[in-house]
């Protein structure tokens, strides 16, 4: 009787091992069934949305991005254009080789300013229904796809990881929310689903506390408005946030579970995009990038200094990119070398420019080989030319060797490529990413004042300053990927004078394109360093910023009664105290590097 005991045994054991699914596996079916139940609570939002109660349109709302925002670490991950569609800014889209086929909005913030608009009317409901029924497409879509999606465990583990970034940088500042201010409470469920899909792998303990101690704290200051701004986002950042990050990387090192191979803005293996070395400047530049090597950078640092390359004119990199005033000039726009006229833009810090991937305001190149290109040759701004600089710099003592020394591979390494490549590199050995607050996100919470710390609050919160100014870089580069800058259109005015104020003439990003909604986009860049970058504004318009901020608290330009169409900063007064101007200004302060420039 023992045998067929042991044999139904073995046969059990057999069949437990073959029905027992991956972790991957098992991700897997988080997923498509949370798939499937955002497709039924859309379908039920479309049957009511046309004869329902305010406060019913509402829940289903939520209910709706409640099952998105369980999935949008893969969504996000694997399916990113359905992910713009469906959950990206209220903003339209262009391609430059189509300037005429403008791509309206669709999605979740589209729909919310339907559903938590001051108008429901007959209208109303009738956007909410197609806007329903645009994202029903998105979801069919990937429902389409689902019997092809495969998950890895490296790639769950990436793709949690990047989704931690998004609810950090765009969750906590009301991106993702801006007019039902439901962040906080979206963000817990964002980390509740994450707890779900790390329950697959079985994590340490450790892992799931951090999970659940993140969890109960964004669910603490609830939904209203005054929630959202009260919640200490840098208490959360520190206690919270960080840890889990931290738990997550032991988790999947202590379970063998290999880092993607991709290369990336944030390095794979970093512990958090605050650490150190998170950022790798090699990410943005192009594939024949000259290395960093000491040889590179010191050639590099004499091209930047040398009058050469401006022909007679004796301008140097330097002359506009002054390492005393955080690589600027300190002047509303520099001289033009072109006879009674002004440069047209006001020059940005060189600090950081590396970490972007599109230069100039208006974005119109996308690596500093290119940047440097146009303004060693622009005839307003240095005036030179390459070959007239190669024979120039031939001549002059020191350069042969420099450039044999940085080239050692090349027969003649003393060329115009080999020029730009040299200054390149050393614009990209200009990162730095180690102030006060740096310091504070690495553990060391004495080094910043409680004033700094409500200023960071109010710039991730009430101000709106980091729904633009992506957190820890504080530029347009979006998160979590970095891989794309974003314009804006303020309004800005001429002067200021703001009881009888002009708009700025210059149409920035226009006069690339002609494509219409970027009539007056700019590049948004860093508040890094900007206590040391004055004037401020794409035509130096503001001499400090108090000025700047008041501006922003206005509503920009529409909000100064300007005529902007296309602006996308919101024209509502923030409603900026005295108080918050100043505590926001500190924290600024706070991005100050002390170190070598």
């Amino acid at each position: 009787m023992r045998r067929p005991f042991l044999l139904v045994l073995a046969i059990l054991l057999f069949s437990f091992t073959v029905l027992r699914k991956t972790p991957a596996e098992q991700v897997k079916d988080y997923y498509d069934t949370h798939l499937s139940q955002l497709h039924k609570t859309l379908l039920q939002f479309q049957e009511i949305s046309d004869q329902a109660s305010l406060t019913a349109l509402r829940a289903s709302f939520t209910a709706c991005r409640s099952e998105y925002k369980r999935l949008e670490f893969a969504v996000e991950y694997y399916y990113p254009n359905a992910a713009q569609r469906l959950n990206g800014a209220a903003l339209p889209e262009a391609e430059p080789s189509e300037p005429e086929q403008v791509m309206p909005p669709t999605g979740f913030q589209v729909l919310e300013e339907y559903v938590y608009g001051s108008t429901d009317n007959q209208a109303t409901r009738g956007l909410i229904g197609q806007e329903l029924e645009n994202m029903l497409y998105q979801v069919r879509y990937l429902q389409a796809q689902a019997p092809v999606l495969t998950f890895t465990e490296t790639e769950v583990f990436d793709a949690i990881r990047l989704n931690l970034y998004r609810l950090a940088t765009k969750g906590l500042s009301g991106f993702d929310s801006p007019v039902a201010f439901a962040s906080l409470p979206e963000a817990a469920v964002t980390l509740e689903g994450t707890g779900e899909v790390l329950t697959c792998f079985e994590p340490p303990a450790l892992l799931s506390q951090q999970v659940q101690r993140s969890v109960a704290a964004v669910h603490t200051p609830g939904t209203t408005v005054a929630g959202f701004n009260a919640f200490d986002r840098a208490a959360f950042l520190v206690r919270y946030f960080n840890p889990l990050l931290a738990a997550l990387q032991q988790a999947q090192l202590q379970q063998g579970i290999p880092f993607v191979q991709a290369k990336r803005a944030i390095r794979p293996r970093a512990v958090s995009y605050f650490a150190a070395d998170a950022f790798d400047p090699t990410f943005f530049a192009p594939a024949d990038a000259a290395p960093a090597t000491p040889a590179v950078l010191a050639l590099g640092k004499a091209l930047f200094q040398e009058p050469a390359l401006s022909a007679r004119s004796g301008r140097t990199c330097a002359s506009c990119h002054i390492p005393g005033r955080a690589y600027t000039d300190g002047l509303k726009v520099n001289n033009s070398l072109l006879a009674g006229v002004n440069l047209e833009r006001n020059t940005p810090t060189l600090l950081n420019a590396s970490l972007q991937p599109a230069q100039f305001y208006d974005g119109r190149v996308p690596f500093l080989e290119d940047q440097i290109h146009e303004v060693v040759s622009n005839k307003a701004e240095m005036g030179g030319r390459f070959d007239e600089v190669t024979s120039v710099l031939r001549r002059k003592k020191g350069y042969t060797k420099l450039f044999a020394q940085a080239f050692a591979t090349e027969s003649k390494p003393l060329t115009e490529r080999n020029i730009r490549k040299a200054l390149a590199a050393y614009v990209r050995s200009l990162v730095r990413l180690n102030s006060r607050f740096d310091q504070y996100m690495r553990g060391d919470t004495a080094v910043l004042s409680r004033t700094e710390i409500t200023g960071f609050n109010l710039f991730m919160g009430k101000a709106k300053c980091g729904t633009c100014h992506y957190m820890p870089l504080f530029n347009g580069t979006v998160a979590p990927l970095y891989n794309k800058v974003e314009s804006e259109v303020l309004g800005v005015p001429t002067t200021r004078d703001t009881l009888h104020p002009s708009l700025d003439k210059d149409q920035g990003k226009y006069l690339l394109y002609q494509i219409a909604y970027q009539r007056y986009a700019f590049k948004t860049p860093t508040v890094r360093n900007a206590a040391h970058t004055a004037p401020y504004m794409h035509n130096g318009v503001y001499q400090s910023l108090e000025e700047v901020i008041d501006f922003y608290n206005k509503g920009g330009g529409i909000g100064l009664g300007l005529e902007v169409p296309t602006q996308t900063l919101g024209e509502d007064h923030l409603g900026l105290s005295a108080l918050d101007k100043q505590a926001i200004i500190a924290f600024i302060n706070s991005l100050t590097d002390e170190g070598e420039q």
